[in-house]
């Protein structure tokens, strides 16, 4: 599992998903016991972390 560093979350971003994403997103944090704020989260870093970016 990929370790978040923990710590103050200092920005916020909000997105519109489709009904699908959010089941999705709601499935995948509820199997790690995780909130759907950080699913997103975790989500987007695998991303970024994939192209390079992180």
């Amino acid at each position: 599992m990929l370790r978040i560093v923990s710590g103050k979350k200092e920005n916020t971003l909000g997105i519109r998903v489709d009904d699908e994403l959010l089941k999705t997103i709601d499935r995948l944090a509820k199997a790690d016991e995780r909130s759907v704020s950080a699913m997103a989260r975790l989500l987007i870093l695998e991303a970024l972390r994939a192209r390079g970016e992180a």
